[in-house]
């Protein structure tokens, strides 16, 4: 598959549908399926990048390939495109690529080059959800080293992770979810510094859902818990 390298955190836009236009200083005749991949240096200084990490609730990956886009558009970018590109103003000199269709992908080292570079298709799978996109765990999935029975919960689909050959999702557990945790998991992830706003799940664990509630519910909520239990969070 052909594939371009991006640097992030423009990559990382681009994967989470934030971003649907890159500026770019080239133009293409390419139309079609894509793949995006990280540069192994960003776009800023570390500094600027933890904070744009915090930001985003996620860290970056370099080096990898991210995310399938369709290319629908090349053209000179003009009026209007820097919403979606994320600019302040829009670079009279610069060409809009425009995606649509964004597909995650389990990540793969992706060495890149200029321009256009191919990537094996055996080496590229392809996420069966969306980055966001409101899932469902499945009957009969539990967490047995935590005791905990995950049927039922709900949450979104987030970064996917490549474990030893198995690649892995992280499920961002939904407000009404999170307020379903038992104190003893808050205090015991609390304590050895595991994060209880989400579980990394197998593709066959979850399902599509329908969204149950919104990002500023997941925000409350997680704050709800921390003022609600200073004793386990310290504050």
């Amino acid at each position: 598959m052909k594939a371009i390298t991006i640097p992030q955190p423009y990559a990382f836009e681009i994967l989470s549908g934030r971003k649907t236009i890159e500026a770019t200083e080239w133009d293409s005749l390419h139309r079609g399926d894509i793949l995006i991949c990280s540069a192994r240096k960003p776009a800023f200084s570390n500094e600027e990048m933890e904070e744009i990490e915090d930001e985003y609730g996620t860290l970056f990956l370099y080096g990898h390939a991210l995310c399938i886009a369709r290319v629908v558009d090349v053209r000179p970018m003009r009026d209007g495109d820097e919403e979606k590109a994320l600019m302040e103003e829009i670079d009279p000199d610069a060409y809009a690529w425009v995606f649509e269709e964004i597909r995650p992908v389990v990540p793969c080292p992706a060495k890149g080059k200029q321009e256009f570079f191919e990537v094996d298709d055996s080496l590229i799978e392809a996420s069966p959800f969306k980055f966001n996109e409101p899932v469902a765990v499945k009957e009969g999935t539990a967490a047995q080293e935590f005791g905990v029975d995950f049927s039922g919960w709900h949450g979104r689909a987030a970064d996917i992770y490549n474990e030893e050959g198995e690649p892995r999702i992280r499920v961002a557990w939904d407000s009404l979810s999170l307020k379903m945790i038992p104190l003893s998991i808050l205090q015991r992830c609390e304590k050895e510094g595991i994060d209880w706003t989400g579980a990394l799940l197998r593709f066959p664990q979850i399902e599509s859902s329908q969204a149950r509630d919104t990002f500023d519910d997941v925000e409350e909520a997680i704050e709800e818990i921390i003022e609600s239990n200073p004793s386990i969070f310290g504050s």
